[in-house]
């Protein structure tokens, strides 16, 4: 998956125009020196992050729009071409590279759908029994490790409450390293990644949710690594899978989903949202949904949303969320976490085709998933 960074630019109205006359093949072409693009849905850039790919006939990039017509602009280091998009449209052109060579490049967008999920909304009976432990963030050497090694006290200097406190620690981890879905590191603690990553080396989603979650819970901010999961996570190959991480914000008395790969922290009319939550304000309340960001104007709401809606779906986190090594984790039947299933929807036992699910006991109710930590 392509990731989109983003910026708010205003966009002026207007027809299907490209900036050359010239055609190929019957179609528009536009050139380029650098095999990189950027294109604007609306108001909102997506810079750099598009890779022309003559060798992909046609390339298509998919859009989802939250409007019944969007102005569409395609624009690479030399030139640019624009369109008027409804949903279920279809635009090809090329792209002239240097070399000579012609990318086939189609467009198509299709209505964003959205729909709520259900869940019980009371925690049954064996919900108390859900052996859930947090790290109380006291006496903790590795975590007093963390904080000096890393001068973790000054991120925090002068946060005025717990989601200020939690915004500050997620933008610092977002900076350590530049995302790369395929690298892995040698263990999977904090100290560790961020040890790799001073050597240049960078990791995966699941790595930001590692860190993110240790950062947090050196500062008292009990947390968790959060697994999101596709509908169709057992039929799929790959991409079923997203990490990202909640914490408990004490003064608002709520769990907050925060994205450490996109640094962001949804929230609607003010009010931090945890991962269910979330879901719902996609699908029900998306004109008021709000994404803050240390990282200032670079996350657009419209192209987060497209991306991380389809993993919000099956979720799971740890019975023991406990920070050090060599810890005796808690298990619940010999599983380690707990999964969160739609109601109606079926319980996964295979991730990606391959890879058994066998760590996870299964839950529909979100009070059981999101019961205050103790």
């Amino acid at each position: 998956m392509k990731r989109l960074l983003l910026s708010v630019v205003l966009l002026l109205p207007g027809a299907a125009t490209f900036a050359q006359s010239a055609t190929y093949q019957g179609l528009p072409v536009i050139k380029a020196q650098q095999p990189r693009a950027d294109y604007r849905m609306g108001r909102e850039w997506v810079k750099g992050n598009w890779s022309i790919a003559p060798e992909t006939s046609p390339d298509v990039l998919l859009l989802a729009l939250h409007k019944s017509k969007e102005t569409f602009v395609f624009r690479t280091d030399r030139d640019s071409i624009r369109y008027q998009l409804t949903p279920g449209s279809t635009q090809r052109f090329y792209v002239q590279l240097a070399d000579g060579r012609y990318a086939l490049t189609e467009v198509r967008s299709t209505a964003f759908k959205a729909e709520p999920l259900r869940f019980d909304t009371q925690a049954p009976a064996q919900a108390a029994a859900y052996p859930f432990r947090y790290e109380p963030g006291v006496n903790n050497a590795y975590l007093t490790q963390l904080r000096q090694q890393y001068n973790l006290d000054a991120v925090v200097q002068g946060a005025r409450n717990d989601t200020e406190r939690a915004q500050r620690l997620l933008h610092w981890v977002h900076k350590q390293w530049d995302h790369n879905g395929e690298n892995e590191p040698q263990k999977r603690d904090a100290l560790s990644i961020l040890e790799e990553a001073k050597q240049g080396k960078q990791f995966r989603c699941v790595e930001y949710g590692i860190v993110a979650t240790s950062c947090l819970n050196a500062y008292g901010l009990k947390s968790r690594v959060l697994g999101l999961k596709t509908k169709d996570v057992e039929t799929t190959e790959s991409g079923a899978g997203h990490v990202l991480l909640e914490t408990w914000l004490p003064d608002l008395q709520k769990w907050a989903i925060l994205d450490g790969q996109w640094d962001v922290m949804p929230m609607l009319r003010g009010k931090p949202l945890n991962a269910v939550e979330f879901q719902q304000a996609i699908a029900k309340n998306y004109k008021d949904l709000e994404l803050r960001s240390l990282s200032g104007p670079g996350v657009s709401k419209m192209a987060y949303v497209n991306w991380i809606y389809p993993y919000l779906y099956y979720m799971d986190v740890k019975f023991d969320n406990r920070e050090g090594l060599g810890l005796e984790r808690t298990k619940l039947d010999g599983k380690s976490g707990l999964m969160l299933v739609p109601v109606g929807a079926k319980e996964p036992t295979v991730f990606q085709i391959k890879s058994p699910i066998k760590h996870c006991v299964y839950t529909r109710s979100v009070a059981a998933f999101y019961a205050k930590p103790e």
